[in-house]
Formats: structure tokens, sequence, C-alpha cells
């Protein structure tokens, strides 16, 4: 405890007694304390401006603050501004940035969920600031879609709130993705997010820019400033909730702790430090917007040169000559040629140039001002013939051979590495590997110069080629050879990160592998410049790379250099050292720890690896088996499908579905309504679907949410309803038939009346007329009633050819109609049967618009079924329906009740499903029910339902089922 106190005396001492007075600089933020500005922020709170000499005074954004005209006039030397930092550009005072943060910006357009894309905007509100309208990247977006501001309803100014889009009082709003867009998604209301970065604009934002004189005055400090920054924004990330708690705490209430998280998961989005380097520039983007500014705002050509600090563009540089320099001058660009899968020293991924000789060549880059250009290649012998037909001017990475110097140059070497052979991990080490050679069979990578060693100083010629070190490794592993040789930090790199437990090293080669940068042989000035380079080359910047890519960490505790300069005494220096090599060899140990720690987990993730892999291929089965149509679907373009769903489209190959935009399978009518009910609703529903020939497919479609790779996807599932559409028609054709049978019946029952009075009346008369007794008003009188007969047969013919008519179009009726159209077609067969029905209207004669043929087929059938259960279970005295009308909610309800008992209760469940019948075969088809169901539901868009009900009726109790069929009134 005494040491430790005396230790602090020293360190406060020490830093008391020597410290430098700190040079005081601002920075202008250009919104308020947040985490959008975390980098700075803990540059400052963590000490990492104080390590640099300087006391950064960083100023929130008010309403009356102007950034540009701050820094311009030197009220603060750095500011953050938007991308269109480039229009302010100005001869006399001209800007510079100096570095990027967020790489897309955040400033999108959210909108409610029937707001699509920027052609929905017309005749809208929209709450927006006057700069984000006018000078932004969204103005870009409304410029590229023809939307002017008169287009819209309302322009509101910006409250910088979400409140009004969520209560409903803006249709649209501009928003930052990372502030506003919280309150909205807690709020749970729908909205669409409209991002220009998918509209092909060039988006980037938070951009560090100060004046081109400041930044001319002392580049030294600029350079340190932009990296104390950057590496807060590491710490940052690092540690978020740390982070959130300090601005919380000491700068700003006015975001929640969860909010200022939220926000902190999509800054770094923004800013994707895995993916570019933080603060750094992509001249693409900078060049294409100055193209555009040429010939409006700017007043002369401004080049990336003038606009864009490059961090290693004032370093001073006196070892290349004049020559030199002209030769580079002249160069547009170093075309360099890598071992395409050579980790840790180089490698390209998707594209990018990554590994220790890519760091190296951007420390070249940055010192000779010239851009070195990666041409790729497949492997390494693809890399030596482009060498030879110069369309590469250097490799980065080779070693001297006299095959080579044919056609290469080699500098000095600046990278070296041993050779060294792998094994399976039961090999035994070789202390002399020269002994094995000739006798055990080993691989090599093609045209590696370990191939021209062993064939030349060993007279081995034994040897198996492959193409990468992969394959190689995997000979091993498999028997087929019995080492792979290669450099040690090749090698021992593969193994940690593929091989642990199952490759080791077994034996070194005295030979090493010195790796040099081979230059065209007809191009000695660029020789010369690399030699140069290399010479000068930091010994520090050497070491910094080795332990970034072999993961070698220093801890740096605390600055001892300082206790020098106290003129405390020697027992300081004691107790000092003491202390340190305590702790060092309790960290030495936590590093044993932790590296026991990380063997066994990069075990564990090895055998994850392989149940993922399992688990995928299990998926991907389970995918294909499906009787359903599957589409994976990111931003609309189908990303992944199985093998039903080509072959329901038309398509011959899964790759040629791939990549196309599902909307254009939708059928084009009402296609806003699909589109909205692809991506809201939960429950499956009907649409139509077009395949490659425009054939039209109806089908039933789920559509679920998830998270695949990090981004948001959606899977679509979709049934082919052909078949069951032709069987729904079928039935339906089939109840028409059956429902025939029973009107024939019911016209029979209509007819008997009115044609016995035409019988007996004509009988009469004939009869007076033959015995000469007639007198005129008796025979007008009976000839009246014969032409009522007659009348009301032929309307009994109307109402029922009416009711086999097809509805096209919705009529409007009443509930008393309703009823009376009933009560025409079957109160004959009722009577007939024994039946009494009683009718009740409570709704005042109640409108709605319907399909009224469909709608009386519809009750007839449950009429009808309601008399079959009526004779079916021998109710031989007071046999009742009770038809009644009334108003529920928003429905006009139909309900059609018999005393008959009551549908059992195993089977109330099913009397709507098709071919189910509790009649005799012979009496029943099963289908009359199900198309009432089919009716109501699907083409009437209502609902009906079946309960059993007890009831009395004239002080008497009676049990039967009760039909409810519910119409929507519109």
């Amino acid at each position: 405890m005494k040491i430790n106190k005396l230790l602090l005396i020293l360190l406060f001492l020490s830093s008391t007694l020597f410290s430098k007075e700190l040079e005081k600089v601002s920075l202008q933020l250009n919104w308020k304390y947040q985490f959008e500005f975390a980098g700075f922020i803990t540059a400052y709170e963590k000490g990492y401006y104080k390590d640099i000499g300087l006391d950064v005074d960083i100023k929130e954004f008010t309403k009356n603050t102007n950034i540009i005209d701050d820094v311009t006039n030197k009220k603060a030397d750095f500011g953050i501004f938007d991308l269109s930092l480039f229009e302010y550009y100005n001869d006399k005072k001209p800007l510079m940035l100096l570095a990027n943060y967020m790489k897309k910006s955040a400033l999108v357009f959210v909108s409610k969920q029937d707001i699509i894309t920027p052609y929905d905007f017309k005749n809208k509100t929209i709450m927006a600031s006057k700069n984000e309208l006018e000078k932004s990247v969204l103005s870009e977006l409304l410029k590229k879609f023809s939307i002017k501001k008169s287009d819209f309803k309302k322009i509101e100014p910006h409250i910088f709130s979400s409140e009004d889009f969520i209560n409903g009082k803006a249709d649209i709003i501009t928003a930052y993705l990372s502030n506003e867009l919280y309150e909205i998604k807690k709020s749970k209301i729908p909205y669409n997010i409209i991002d220009p970065s998918n509209y092909d604009l060039a988006t980037f934002s938070l951009n560090l820019f100060a004046l081109k004189s400041t930044v001319e005055k002392n580049p030294e400090k600029i350079r340190k400033f932009i990296d104390a920054t950057n590496k807060g924004w590491k710490y940052a990330f690092a540690h978020k909730k740390e982070i959130v708690d300090i601005i919380y705490n000491k700068y700003s209430k006015l975001k929640s702790k969860d909010a200022l998280l939220f926000e902190a998961n999509e800054i770094e989005k923004l800013i994707m430090p895995d993916i570019y380097e933080i603060g750094s520039i992509r001249s693409e983007f900078i060049g294409s917007i100055l193209k555009k500014l040429e010939d409006s705002n700017l007043s002369k050509k401004v080049t990336i040169k003038d606009i864009v600090f490059k961090k290693n563009y004032y370093k001073k540089n006196d070892i290349l000559s004049t020559k030199n320099k002209e030769y580079l001058e002249n160069k547009k660009k170093i075309n360099v040629c890598i071992d395409p899968n050579w980790m840790p020293l180089e490698k390209i991924q998707n594209g990018r140039y990554i590994g220790i000789s890519k760091e190296y060549m951007d420390y070249f880059q940055s010192i000779l001002h010239v851009p070195i250009t990666l041409v790729p290649t497949n492997s390494w012998s693809e890399s030596l013939e482009k060498v030879k037909e110069k369309e590469c001017d250097i490799l980065s990475l080779a070693m001297d051979t006299k095959d080579r110097e044919k056609y290469i140059n080699f500098t000095k070497p600046y990278i070296s590495s041993n050779f060294v052979i792998v094994t399976k991990n039961e090999e035994l080490f070789i202390p002399d590997v020269k002994k094995i050679i000739g006798k055990r069979k080993l691989a090599v990578v093609k045209n590696y110069a370990i191939t021209d060693i062993l064939k030349e100083k060993y007279n081995y010629n034994n040897i198996v080629e492959v193409n990468s070190i992969k394959e190689g490794l995997e000979k091993v592993l498999s028997g087929e050879v019995f080492g792979y040789i290669d450099c040690l930090s090749v090698v021992g790199y593969k193994i940690q990160k593929d091989f642990t437990s199952e490759l080791k090293i077994v034996g070194k080669f005295d030979e090493a592998l010195n790796l040099s940068i081979g230059v065209r042989k007809d191009d000695l000035e660029l020789l010369e410049i690399f030699n140069k380079s290399i010479e000068n080359f930091p010994e520090d910047k050497k070491q910094e790379i080795l332990n970034r890519w072999v993961n070698i960490k220093f801890d740096k505790g605390i600055d001892y250099s300082l206790l020098w300069k106290v003129t405390i005494g020697f027992l300081g220096v004691i107790l000092l050292i003491s202390y340190r090599q305590k702790e060092l060899i309790n960290k030495n140990k936590k590093i044993e720890e932790q590296r026991n720690k990380l063997k066994e987990s990069n075990n564990q993730f090895k055998r994850i690896q392989k149940e993922l892999e399992q688990t995928l291929k299990s998926f991907e089965m389970l995918l294909s088996s499906t009787m359903d149509s599957i589409f994976v679907i990111e931003k609309n373009i189908c990303i992944d499908t199985n093998e039903n769903a080509v072959s329901l489209l038309g398509y011959k190959e899964k790759k040629e579905l791939i990549g196309k935009n599902i909307l254009n399978f939708l059928e084009s009518t009402s296609r806003r309504e699909i589109i909205k009910n692809l991506y809201t609703k939960d429950e499956p529903f009907e649409i139509n679907i077009k395949d490659k020939d425009n054939n039209i497919i109806p089908s039933l479609i789920k559509v679920k949410t998830t998270a695949f790779e990090g981004k948001t996807v959606y899977v679509i599932s979709l049934i082919d309803l052909r078949d069951i559409k032709e069987k729904e028609m079928l039935f339906f054709k089939q109840s028409k038939m059956a429902s025939m049978g029973e009107m024939i019946g019911n016209i029979a029952h209509q007819w008997r009346q009115p044609l016995s009075v035409i019988s007996a009346v004509s009988t009469g008369l004939k009869l007076k007329l033959m015995v000469g007794k007639y007198d005129e008003e008796n025979v007008i009188s009976s000839l009246d009633s014969m032409n009522e007969s007659a009348q009301y047969l032929s309307q009994t013919i109307d109402d029922f050819r009416n009711f086999y008519k097809s509805d096209k179009e919705k009529t409007r009726v009443t509930s008393n109609f309703i009823i009376d159209k009933n009560k025409n077609l079957i109160i004959s067969t009722l009577k007939d049967n024994g039946i009494t029905i009683f009718t009740n209207n409570k709704c005042e004669n109640l409108e709605i618009n319907t399909y009224l043929n469909e709608l009386i087929q519809a009750t007839v059938n449950i009429f009808n079924n309601a008399k079959d259960a009526l004779n079916l279970n021998n109710v031989n005295e007071n046999k009742f329906i009770f038809f009644d009308v009334f108003k529920e909610d928003k429905y006009l309800v139909l309900s059609i009740k018999d005393n008959a008992g009551g549908v059992p209760k195993d089977i109330i469940d099913k009397v709507f499903e098709p071919y189910f019948t509790t009649k005799h075969k012979s009496n029943g088809t099963g289908i009359g029910l199900y198309m009432t169901h089919q009716i109501i539901e699907n083409h009437i868009n209502g609902k009906i339902e079946v309960r059993n009900e007890e009831f009395e009726w004239e002080n008497k109790k009676y049990k039967g089922a009760n039909f409810l069929i519910y119409l929507p009134i519109l």
C-alpha cells in the first residue's frame, strides 16, 4: 500500500513539474451533444487531444450558429458539416476536407406506409428544414424525381422531433436514422424509409473540415488531431455504454441513455469501421460531386488535391532525387500484383487487397504520391505471368531466384521469414530437415521460390505442387503428402486460424524467405525509387505492422520516461521498477490464461462451424422438400428460392429467378394494395401472380420477416390455388344442381293452387256456355280470376329464373326485400312439410349493397337444410323456422333458427366442410352448406356461423340450430 501511494505521488510530481501549456483550439459541431460526435468527445475525455498538446473546446450547435462562417472567420478552428460542404468553396478563403466519418448519410425521408417512393410525395404534408430541401442529399433526391416545393400540400418547419409524424400531423418528415427513428420505432406505428443511397446518390456525412490556410500553417498538428479523433472513435465503439454515460452525465440529458445507445449502434453502421478505415475519404465520391458543381456554384475548376487533405501529402520527402520526382509526376499509377491467398502476408478478399504487404504499399503510396493499384489475379502463377506481360509494374512480395531474374529486378528484402515444414500433430519434431528430403513426399505452392531451392540445393524433385496453402495443408491432413513447406509467418497464421488441433510445425530450414519488391526488368527508375523507400522505412512502423497481423500486443502502461526528469531520487526509481516487475508477472500470467482460453475457444468455434454447415445443409434440404413455393426477398429482390418456385413461374433453373424484382410477378391491377399487404399482413391472403409467360396464377400467400446475415429479409410462402379454384367451381356447379332440384319442387308447390284455380274457372265457364246460363259480369269476374292466377305463375317463373342468374354487379336492397324474396321462394315447400315460418324485421328497412342472387341462394340452402333437419329428426308437430333480421355493429344480421333439436356437438365444427353431410347418401351431397359458406365469406365478404340455442315460444321450450349471416353495411 505504501509503495502504491509513493508511486502516485511521484507520478503527480512528474506531471506537474514538467507539463507543457496546451494549445487551445475549438471544434464547432453541427448539432447537439450526442453519440454522433462520440469520437471527438472520447478523444477529449480520454486525453488523446491532451497527449498531442491540444486543449479542444467542443462547441454545441445553437440556432444562431453558422458553421461555415465561424470557420472561415476563425471563430472556430475546425467544423463538422454534411455533404453540401463543397458548395461553400470560396477562392479567397478555401475550405479543406480533413476526414469523413459517416460513409453513408443518416439523413433520410420517413413516410407513412402508403408512401413508397418520392413519386408519392405530391399533395402530402412534409416536415423539413429549409436547408434540407435546398442543399442536402435529400434535395438531390427530390430533383431526381422532379419534385418541387409547390408539389407538396404543405411544408411544415422542422421541430426536430418525430412527434408530429407519430400523431399523424405530417405525412413525411426528414429524419436522421440515429435520432428521430428511435421514437418512431418505439411508437410501433408503420412507416417507410426512403433512403437516397437506394437511388444511386452518393451519400456521406459527418465531415471534419478547416480553412486551407490553417492546414498549410501546421499540417503536422492537423494530422495528429485526426489521428487522436480516430483513436477516440475506436474507443467509443468498443465501450459504447461507458461513452453513453459520459455524454449523458457530463454533456447533455436531451436524449435518454437508451436513445443514446440506439444512436451508438446506428452510427457504427453508418461509419462502417469494419469495412472502411475510420476517417478515410473516398476520392471517387468527392470527384463525382466536384464534377457536378464545376459548372454551377464554383467559380473555377476545383480538384481533389485542392479540397481534400491527405495525411501524408504534406510530409517532407528528401530521399528522392529530382529525376525520381519527375518520373513519379509523369507516372499516373503503379500497378501491383500479389499472391491472392498468402495470409497474413497478403490476400485478395472480396476484391479487396489486405495483409502485411498492403500496409507497406499504403505507406509507399503516401510518400510517393502515386496510386498503387491492385491488378486482381486468381493465383501466384497468374501474377508472375502478368509481370512478364508487363501488365503489372511490381510484385509486392517476391523472392529472388535465377529464373525470375530474367524478367524481374529485385529490391533489397524488407520482410524475412524462415521456411518450415508442417505435418500432422502426431509426427515428431525433425531436428534436421535435410534427412527427410527425398524420402518423404512434400507439397509446395506452384512457382514458389522454395521449389527452386529444393531442386538446386537438395536435388529433390518429388514435389507435389498445389494451387494454394489451403490445398497443401488439406493434403497433409488427408495423408496424400507427408508435409507442406512454406514460410513461418504464413503457416503459423493459417494453422492458428483453421488447423489448431490438427497440424503443427515440426522442422525449420536454414534457408529464409527474404522477400523483396519485384520490379519489371525494363523499369530501373522505379527500382531505385523503391530501394530508397525501403531503406528509409521507419523501424517502429515495421514493428507496428507486424504486431497488428501476428496479434502481438504490448501494454503501454504508464509512461515512466517523465520520472527521469524528476529529481526526487534513486529510491523512487527502484520502487517503480519493483512495482512494474510485479505488474508484468501478473500480466504474463493473465496472458497465458487468455491464450489457453483462446485455444479452447478456437476449438469450440470449429465445432460450431461444422454444426452450422450441417444445419445449413438441412435447411436447404427442407426448403427444397416443401410443397410450397418459397421466395427469400430483400428490398423486393429475390435472393433465394426453391425448385417449386422456379417451376411455378415457368423457369428452368434457380439462377434465372434470383436477382429479379418480385413485384414484376404481381398482377398489375391493385398492385399498390397488394404491395401493402405483402409486408404488413400476418395472415395468409389471396393474390394473383403472373409466370414468365404472363399466365395468371391464383395463389395463397403468407409473408414472414426475419434477419439474415445482419439484414432484414422477407420469406414468402406461396401455394398454387388453380386446382383448388377448379374444384371450388365444381362445388359451385354441384350446389346449383342440388339447389335446382329443391327449386323444381318449390315451383311445383307454388303452381298447384293457381293451376287449380285456372282449371276450375275455365271448366265452370265452359259448362255455363254449354247450357247457355251466363251473364257478362260473371264471365268478366271469372276471366279476371284466371288472369290473376296466370300473373302469379309468371311472377313465380321470374323469381326462380333470377335465382339462377350469376350476379355481375352489386345491387342495393332493403331488409324487407330480402325477407320477401326468401318467403316467395320457400313458403310453399315449407307449408307442404307442415312447417310454419315466422319473420321479424328489427332494423326498419335498412339498405345494403350486395350480390342479391348469391345471397338468396345461400339463405335458401339454409332454409332447405332446416326443413330437412325438422323432417329427419321426426318433429311431427309444431315445426317452426324463425327468420329474424337485425343490425349489429357494422353488419346486417340474418338469423335463421329452427326447433329441430340442434346440431350434434361432435360435428357442429364440420358443417361447412365440403361433402360433409348427416343425411343418407341418397338425400344429401354435403355441398349446400359448404357453398353457402363460400358465397357469404369469399364472394359477399361477410361472415357466417352456426350455434345451438335453447329458446321459449308460446310458453314451451325448444332447442334448435341458429345460422347467423353477417352482411357488411357499406
